[in-house]
């Protein structure tokens, strides 16, 4: 199915009834008073003068478009920002070859990213500095054009008509999935990296998971017919830094 975000909760480790502590449901964390502190009952009123509830809920309904709701209020994409934020954590080891990078989805109940996940750009980006401080290494880097390059790592689902081919913008075509690599709920990928076999240490490595609601294509052809309209922003999510001696 091209949308399935319901049936992936549903199959998660967020769907836990007979378990309240882990039970989360769609409400918990997109009608959330505060992203920041998802899990967190917010004690606060739903209408001027109500009674004081123990946690409410609020109708800002958070979610990961969050370039569209920026559009009318800043307030609200920042909350939608916040909420990305808590989804995913980023680890990087050292390997016999190069660099291991761990993408956990923590804090989201359903894969990463969901939704039009044939749109959405979820990539890792990758930078070394060697021992003189000379950039020796990179991936995932947005080109001059500002698209993601094909051999980045990309967390999406890829549609292909009956002949196998992508189909692109043109989704009503799909006839087979042809690559789901999306990130479960609970689910930890490790992507591995081969860096330069004569690179002088020690190294220093910053690994960044990024977010962008569609690719650069998509905001050109909108572009196109809405020349005011700005361009959507690639979210940082998460940044490590690390530096390793060997």
């Amino acid at each position: 199915e091209i949308v399935d975000t319901f049936k992936e909760w549903e199959a998660s480790l967020f769907n836990n009834p007979k378990d309240p502590s882990k039970n989360r449901t769609c409400i918990d964390c997109h009608m959330h008073a505060d992203p920041k502190r998802i899990g967190e009952k917010i004690p606060g009123r739903s209408t001027d003068g109500g009674a004081m509830k123990d946690n409410v809920v609020t109708h800002q309904f958070t979610g990961a478009n969050h370039f569209l709701v920026g559009l009318r209020s800043k307030e609200l994409e920042q909350k939608s920002i916040d909420l990305l934020r808590t989804s995913a954590e980023v680890r990087v080891k050292r390997s016999d070859k190069g660099l291991l990078v761990e993408v956990e989805n923590v804090g989201a109940g359903h894969h990463l990213p969901t939704g039009v996940a044939d749109f959405r750009e979820l990539w890792l980006e990758i930078k070394v500095w060697d021992k003189a401080g000379k950039q020796v290494y990179s991936q995932g880097i947005l080109d001059k054009k500002g698209n993601v390059p094909t051999d980045a790592r990309l967390f999406q689902k890829v549609f292909g008509d009956k002949d196998g081919k992508p189909v692109g913008l043109l989704f009503w075509r799909y006839e087979k999935l042809l690559k789901d690599t999306r990130i479960r709920a609970g689910e930890t990928r490790v992507e591995a990296f081969t860096l330069p076999k004569d690179i002088q240490y020690p190294i220093k490595v910053q690994t960044r998971l990024l977010f962008r609601v569609y690719p650069q294509a998509v905001t050109e052809i909108v572009q196109k017919k809405f020349p005011e309209l700005p361009t959507p922003p690639v979210v940082e999510m998460n940044k490590v830094i690390k530096h390793f001696n060997f």
